[in-house]
């Protein structure tokens, strides 16, 4: 299935994203049962529970990374066993709490990661130099090392690398724990403005709900196995 195939606008029958008695079991314990919600183009769901709830579990189930034992999701109507798993995850594209750049390369390669075979598709050096000012990210070049980027211009380059892919739903865990006020709210109006550019829909996991203030998210809590879904 081409990337193509998933492009279309969600319809009123179907959400963008839709999850249904999803569940997740280490050994005999339940991380998450019976998890079910919806998430629409510009929607914003933020997640929060107890240290050890399984929010995490739940986000790289949600990513392809793990595979839960019960449950189905849909994108776009398409049940996500009929998608392969590359197509899927540049569809619904996971940012972890801390940043990975791959070791020993330039700020460019690590931009074009997603597009390493199919250079002559991505974008050149003077979109990305655009890219980067609008991230707040100027003053780096983009054949500097990555490596020598502080963990908050890390963390906004891996989601600039995200956007490249241009997903219909981004999927964010702790994204600003790391990161001190500055940082962090730059990363979330970064995420506000490709939401209001793209109709993104946007999973945060975050204990700093102040952060979130400008997506006016919808809340949900993961608490003893169960998703509650507030608002």
């Amino acid at each position: 299935m081409a990337d193509s195939e998933l492009s279309v606008p969600e319809t009123a029958s179907h959400a963008l994203l839709s999850v249904r008695a999803l569940s997740f079991r280490y050994d005999r314990d339940d991380i998450f049962s019976d998890v079910a919600f919806d998430l629409h183009a510009r929607d914003v769901l933020l997640l929060s529970g107890p240290s050890g709830s399984g929010k995490s579990t739940l986000l790289r189930s949600l990513a392809r990374l793990l595979a839960p034992q019960t449950g189905t999701i849909t994108l776009k109507g398409r049940s996500w066993a009929d998608i392969p798993p590359p197509t899927y995850r540049r569809r619904v594209a996971y940012l972890q709490q801390q940043p990975v750049m791959l070791p020993g390369t330039t700020v460019r390669t690590n931009l074009l990661l997603s597009f390493r075979f199919d250079v002559a598709n991505g974008p050149d050096d003077e979109q990305l130099n655009s890219l980067l000012s609008e991230a707040a990210l100027e003053s780096i070049r983009l054949d500097q090392d990555a490596g020598t980027l502080s963990v908050g211009q890390q963390q906004r380059i891996a989601l600039l690398r995200l956007l490249l892919m241009r997903p219909a739903a981004l999927l964010l865990d702790e994204p600003t724990a790391s990161l001190d006020r500055d940082a962090a709210q730059k990363l979330i109006d970064m995420v506000a403005d490709e939401r209001e550019r793209s109709a993104l829909a946007v999973l945060l996991v975050s204990h700093h709900t102040d952060d979130a203030d400008r997506l006016s998210p919808r809340m949900a809590i993961l608490k003893n196995a169960r998703l509650e879904v507030l608002s």
